[in-house]
């Protein structure tokens, strides 16, 4: 985190743009973190994470569009959550252009694919002004919720506190994610693979 907090701080909005349009959540957090503290307007980076998102998504989507399987085909990064993302696209259509965007790492991957889709531009554009938007506010909310308590920690334990608070805390999403995300992903893989064979 200390690394997309300089990267904010030498770049401002525009690392929160850049970093959103090719899909990361690290920077938008801190720039939500140094809002909370005043360094930054809330207002601004939750607009400008939404206009990165949005613009991204229509640039992959208009991809999609024009090469899409090929260029996921020949990206290892895309061809790797490739399968992931056609399980979600798959099993919750409606719903999966609001479902990617919490899943990390399969959200230019899923534009890419909704690119070679049935779904009309002009729809997918009007959908993602709402999803990104969403996703803006849930996203800063949790950094301007995670800046405060470091600030507060900091406050109160200071430097070696803050420290090992992080360290539990990247613990603990790690646990989460192999006890409860990592089963649930292997699960619907696995079923997808079956379908497939058979």
């Amino acid at each position: 985190m200390e690394w997309a907090q300089q990267f904010v701080e030498q770049y401002g909005y525009w690392a929160v743009f850049i970093w959103t349009f090719i899909e990361g959540e690290t920077v938008f957090i801190a720039a939500a973190a140094l809002a909370a503290a005043g360094m930054m307007e809330p207002w601004k980076v939750i607009v400008v994470a939404a206009s990165g998102a949005y613009a991204g998504h229509l640039v992959f989507f208009t991809i999609g569009r024009w090469k899409g399987l090929e260029l996921i085909e020949s990206v290892p990064s895309l061809n790797r959550h490739y399968p992931k993302a056609n399980v979600v696209l798959d099993r919750y259509a409606h719903w999966s252009i609001f479902i990617f965007q919490y899943l990390y790492g399969t959200r230019l991957v899923a534009a890419i694919l909704f690119g070679c889709s049935s779904i009309g531009f002009a729809r997918f554009a009007l959908l993602q002004i709402v999803n990104c938007l969403i996703w803006s506010l849930v996203i800063y909310s949790i950094g301007h919720l995670l800046g405060m308590a470091g600030a507060a920690i900091l406050h109160a334990f200071g430097i070696y506190g803050l420290i090992i608070a992080l360290a539990m805390l990247i613990l603990f999403g790690v646990w989460a994610y192999f006890r409860y995300g990592h089963h649930h992903v292997r699960k619907h893989l696995d079923h997808h693979d079956r379908t497939m064979e058979s």
